[in-house]
């Protein structure tokens, strides 16, 4: 009778996993963020309703700031290779653009955002 509670644990514990790491999958596909191949907009898009939802901006910010936004990803983008310091450069320079929009409160959580994705981002390596 043991052996058969030790098959089942181990089934069971083999199942959860299964559902568990199906699960987790599913949230980063659906929450992650959008693979480097897809298109300049669909990144604007989503970079924009990142920082509208994280930065609580206001209807100006967000007209202001989406045109920053647009520009920087088509800049990325027509320069599919980039070295990582050509990469932060330009990113660095729509980020100082985007404070100009900001309050010194969405400022702060646009710091906070930045320092989150340098710390993403893998370091040392160029494409």
């Amino acid at each position: 009778m043991s052996i058969w509670k030790l098959v089942a644990g181990v089934t069971l514990v083999f199942i959860l996993g299964l559902l568990v790491g199906s699960v987790g999958t599913g949230f980063y596909l659906k929450h992650g963020q959008p693979p480097p191949s897809q298109d300049p907009k669909a990144r604007a898009a989503f970079i924009m309703k990142k920082l509208s939802k994280e930065l609580e901006l206001t209807q100006d910010q967000k007209v202001a700031i989406e045109k920053t936004v647009a520009q920087m990803t088509e800049r990325l983008h027509e320069h599919f290779v980039h070295t990582r310091p050509e990469v932060k450069k330009i990113i660095d320079e729509s980020f100082s653009q985007i404070k100009k929009e900001l309050n010194e409160d969405q400022k702060a959580k646009l710091d906070a955002l930045k320092g989150k994705f340098e710390r993403r981002r893998p370091s040392g390596r160029e494409r």
